[in-house]
C-alpha cells in the first residue's frame, strides 16, 4: 500500500539560519549559553535534501539573517542585548553559512531582519518566479525563524514540509513542541527521507512511513 510523497508538485528547499552566529561553537549565541546540538548531522542531512533538489533541478534557496547596522536588529536587542552591537552583521565571520555546507552555483541566496524569511525580503517573488507551490524548510531555529517561516508561507497559500532530522533549536522541548505545533496545521513534518522523496520527484512512499510530527 502507498501514500502520496508530502508537499506539491513543485517543491523548493528553504536552509534558514545555518551561519556561525547561529550554530558553531564560537559564535555570538553560544558565548550567550545557546547551542546547537548535533551540528555535523544537521548539516549533513541539510547536504542530502539539496542534493535530492538538485538531482530533479529543484531551487534551494539559502536564507541568512544579517543586520547593516545596530538599529536594524530592532525589538529583538530589547530581548537578547548580546546583539545589540554585534552578531549577524555583514562582512563577519559570525554571518557566513556554516563550514561544510553544500552550496552550489545557482543556488539562490535570500538575507532577511527578521525571524520569517518572507518579512520584507524577495523570497515569496522568487518562488513565485520559479513557479514553487510547496517549500521543504531546513534550519534554525526550529521554535523561531523556522516556524515563523513556515507560518508564513501557510498565510501565503504555500504548501510546507518540515524534515525533522534537518531543524534544530536550542532547548529540547521547545524544539520539539514547535514540531508539534507546525504538524497540527501549518506544515508536515517529517522524515529526512520523505522530504528527500519530494524535492527528488518521488511519487509514492510506505503508507504511514515519517508522516507522523515528533521530536527528533
Amino acid at each position: 500500500m502507498t501514500a502520496p510523497v508530502p508537499g506539491g508538485a513543485r517543491p523548493a528547499l528553504l536552509v534558514v539560519d545555518v551561519q556561525n552566529d547561529y550554530c558553531h561553537p564560537g559564535g555570538v549565541f553560544a558565548k550567550a549559553g545557546l547551542r546547537v546540538g548535533g551540528l555535523d548531522d544537521l548539516v549533513a542531512n541539510i547536504n542530502g535534501l539539496a542534493a535530492a533538489a538538485r538531482s530533479a533541478g529543484r531551487p534551494v534557496v539559502w536564507v541568512r539573517m544579517e543586520w547593516a547596522a545596530d538599529a536594524d536588529v530592532g525589538l529583538l536587542a530589547e530581548r537578547s542585548p548580546f546583539l545589540r552591537e554585534e552578531g549577524l552583521r555583514p562582512g563577519t565571520w559570525g554571518s557566513e553559512l556554516v563550514a561544510g555546507l553544500d552550496r552550489a552555483p545557482g543556488d539562490h541566496e535570500i538575507v532577511k531582519t527578521r525571524f520569517d524569511a518572507f518579512h520584507r525580503t524577495g523570497l515569496d517573488g522568487l518562488l513565485r518566479d520559479l513557479g514553487v507551490d510547496t517549500v521543504v524548510v531546513t534550519g534554525v531555529r526550529t521554535d523561531f525563524c523556522v516556524e515563523s517561516t513556515v507560518r508564513s508561507a501557510f498565510f501565503r497559500d504555500l504548501r510546507a514540509v518540515v524534515p525533522r532530522e534537518a531543524v534544530a533549536g536550542y532547548v529540547e522541548d521547545l524544539h520539539v513542541n514547535s514540531l508539534r505545533l507546525m504538524g497540527t496545521v501549518f506544515a508536515e513534518v517529517v522524515s529526512a527521507e520523505d522530504a528527500a522523496a519530494a524535492l527528488a520527484g518521488t511519487r509514492t512512499r510506505p503508507a504511514g512511513h515519517g508522516a507522523a510530527p515528533g521530536g527528533r
